[in-house]
């Protein structure tokens, strides 16, 4: 995989998970804070994405295997949408993951959410983006993630996007996360504005394990938080890590 690096030379690890569509640059701000806090960052683009190969397979395992072969033991794991099943993924094995934030990860989908997210992302792949588009639609997004999103969108195309659906079809996580033994916060985004976390499902989860997984919803924003509210990202990042710090 294409793997993009910051602070290599940090003495902590983070690991930061895309989602469909994108790719490891969607994270250059929160890479950026991590990295001037001494932190060694990786985002891959996952498979099929940004400048990684074109793969036969795309079921959620064979991609959770790619992130495996990056390392293990991570002091933190982001993932945001497809990203966050990767990281629910990677969290249900023994990896030696301190803390994660997941970030509107998509743990469970419904048959109409399925087909309605393979139509959506079909639609803004497999051609040159308007960048004037994503501007009016997302209005409150920095440049540099508009900039972006047209770049990582125009490199993913439409057969990638069904082969991913169709490889990860039904789709439930929802039992994995009985097995996560990191301190993991879960932002749900706004149903109403696109969320794909159910805050309800999220509330369950957090229920079942206690204290060590928390969540909270985004009130009025969209899926993407960490571009649209990047302090919440960055926020629940030091509550996670405070946390597990305080506990160690």
């Amino acid at each position: 995989m294409q793997t993009h690096v910051w602070n290599p030379l940090g003495d902590r690890r983070a690991l930061l998970l895309h989602g469909l569509t994108s790719d490891g640059t969607c994270w250059w701000r929160l890479a950026s804070q991590l990295a001037d806090a001494g932190w060694m960052v990786l985002a891959p683009d996952l498979r099929s994405h940004g400048r990684s190969p074109t793969a036969a397979a795309h079921d959620l395992d064979s991609m959770a295997e790619d992130v495996v072969l990056l390392g293990s033991g991570w002091e933190l794991v982001v993932g945001h949408s497809f990203g966050g099943a990767i990281a629910t993924q990677l969290l249900s094995r023994s990896l030696g993951i301190g803390a994660a934030v997941l970030v509107d990860p998509v743990l469970q989908l419904s048959d109409q959410q399925h087909r309605l997210l393979r139509a959506g992302l079909g639609a803004e792949t497999g051609g040159p983006i308007d960048a004037a588009s994503v501007r009016a639609a997302e209005p409150t997004w920095d440049e540099r993630d508009v900039q972006r999103k047209v770049l990582a969108a125009s490199l993913t195309t439409p057969d990638i996007v069904g082969a991913i659906m169709d490889d990860n079809d039904p789709f439930d996580l929802v039992d994995l996360t009985s097995s996560w033994r990191a301190r993991v916060h879960l932002l749900s985004a706004d149903p109403a504005r696109g969320g794909l976390l159910d805050p309800g499902l999220a509330a369950r989860i957090a229920a079942d394990a206690t204290a060590h997984v928390t969540h909270s919803v985004v009130e009025d924003c969209g899926h993407s938080i960490q571009r649209e509210r990047p302090a919440v990202v960055s926020a629940a990042v030091a509550t996670v890590l405070a946390t597990t710090a305080g506990t160690a």
